[in-house]
């Protein structure tokens, strides 16, 4: 069998960008969510889905001498790979947003593994994945409506459920496992448009979690993947999932919508990616293009069936429309060495520089979110005596469609007896971020955000002018399993 198939959706330091909650009685449901970070592993580029590619690159090794080494290699052995890891989250929103001045801390637990099918059963090619998140600690997980805005607001983790099934599928590989096909409760963001930031609760994606319904992690769904390796760096994937557009309310659990009183609706996806690094060539590069259809029906965020706006109109309906498509576009270069480009060396202080661009064709889309743009330079082992840490800078650009910055506008008015607020459909961040590598099972990952042209998208109704500013957070992992020796230091 190949390597190790599909990762933990916790593990190594970075966070997916998720959802954000408003304020309990003026919440929008359909814009909440969670970010996780990810896990490790040693796979070639075109395996390492999802989350595991949101680790420093390349990790840092782990060294021999842990207290359950021997087991950990005992149950590698036998067929299984165990994952466990902690992680803290902490943001701060001192000078942006409608409600300055705020934080939100949560403490998050994964428990999982991996079992190789072969090992355990003779089925060759076989491995079934699970994951099972606990959230016990949360503080103030209203913190992305008390922002507001999509490059801030957006990545606040709301997870209003203690414990989450976030993986559980059965994944077989085929013709000398250039062929993979899996099906089960998982997040297609494992697996497609998969960041490239550095610290990618920078860089989260808010139409392909709303408007696509890709749902943040830790919400799993229902679904179905197909994947081929024309070469080890060179995948195409196929998939289609049920997207829950009320997720925040799910465990991962359910068969159906559960009682989250959500509507269910099915994201197809297809996707082509090209990925190195640098055992492969000695100046890595990658790429991405993504499509997506989204076969729900979407409220329109303006008009309603009389035409009129749905603000001043709020007994009527909203127009709706069927279904909505986009694409994503995602490459990465790395330009700059200072040994010049000698081979073989796994971890060379560089310069890379990455850039990514998400559209969806729909103006009347729900999610209001019409264009993201990101881009950034990532200086990787700038100091020899630290050689896994990593530095950037990160740009975001956020474009409401006109739709939803009609609808922001009438809201404040409305909300304020008359309030003159013009929203712009623009909003831009530039973010530094750092990964410190302080050993191979801790990471602290710190950021600091400075925003123009924020908006009231997430909290249209508070009356308040969204102020421009800075936002701060700090991610702090501990891959527990790696401390103690139990995943076989792999």
């Amino acid at each position: 069998m190949n390597k190790t198939a599909i990762a933990v959706w916790i593990g190594l330091l970075s966070v997916m960008g998720v959802k954000t909650a408003l304020a309990a009685d003026t919440a929008d449901h359909s814009r909440t969510g969670s970010n996780l970070p990810s896990s490790t592993d040693q796979s070639v580029p075109n395996e390492r889905v999802g989350p595991r590619v949101l680790m420093p690159e390349p990790r840092q090794p782990a060294s021999p001498g842990r207290p359950f080494e021997e087991q950990g290699r005992w149950l590698l052995d036998h067929g299984i790979s165990v994952h466990l890891g902690a992680t803290q989250i902490y943001l701060r929103n001192p000078s942006v947003g409608l409600d300055t001045g705020n934080h939100e801390s949560l403490t998050l637990f994964d428990i999982g593994a991996d079992l190789d099918m072969q090992k355990i059963a003779g089925l060759t090619g076989g491995t079934l994945h699970f994951q099972q998140l606990y959230v016990p600690w949360t503080s103030n997980i209203t913190y992305g409506g008390q922002v507001g805005d999509v490059i801030v607001g957006k990545p606040g983790p709301y997870i209003p459920k203690v414990s989450h099934l976030t993986l559980f599928t059965y994944e077989q590989k085929l013709l000398e496992d250039k062929l993979s096909l899996e099906a089960g409760k998982s997040n297609a963001g494992n697996y497609f448009a998969l960041p490239l930031c550095n610290v990618p609760l920078g860089c989260v994606n808010a139409i392909l979690q709303d408007t696509a319904g890709i749902n943040p992690p830790p919400y799993a769904n229902w679904g179905l993947r197909l994947a081929y390796d024309f070469t080890p760096t060179l995948r195409m994937q196929a998939g289609a999932w049920r997207s829950n557009n009320a997720y925040p309310f799910t465990n991962g659990w359910e068969r159906s919508e559960g009682d989250s009183g959500g509507t269910l609706s099915t994201v197809y996806l297809a996707n082509l990616a090209y990925r190195t690094d640098f055992t492969i060539e000695p100046y890595p590069r990658s790429f991405e293009v993504m499509g997506f259809y989204n076969n729900g029906e979407q409220p329109d965020p303006y008009y309603t069936v009389n035409g009129t706006s749905k603000v001043q109109d709020s007994s009527a309906a909203a127009r709706t429309s069927k279904g909505v498509s986009g694409f994503y576009l995602g490459a990465k270069q790395t330009f700059w060495r200072a040994d010049g480009g000698q081979p073989g060396v796994p971890n060379p202080t560089a310069l890379s520089a990455y850039t990514s661009l998400t559209h969806t064709f729909d103006a009347d889309t729900a999610n209001g979110v019409g264009t993201l743009g990101n881009a950034g330079i990532i200086l990787s082992a700038p100091w020899r005596s630290r050689p896994f840490d990593s530095y950037s800078v990160n740009f975001n650009w956020a474009q409401l469609t006109q739709r939803e910055q009609n609808f922001l506008e009438e809201a404040y008015a409305l909300s304020t007896g008359g309030g003159d607020y013009r929203p712009g459909r623009n909003e831009y961040g530039v973010s530094l971020d750092a990964n410190f590598v302080l050993t191979d099972s801790i990471i602290v990952s710190p950021f600091v955000t400075r925003t123009w042209g924020a908006s009231s998208w997430l909290n249209p109704y508070t009356g308040e002018t969204p102020n421009d500013g800075y936002a701060f957070g700090l991610v702090f992992h501990i891959q527990i399993d790696q401390l103690l020796g139990l995943n076989g230091l792999k």
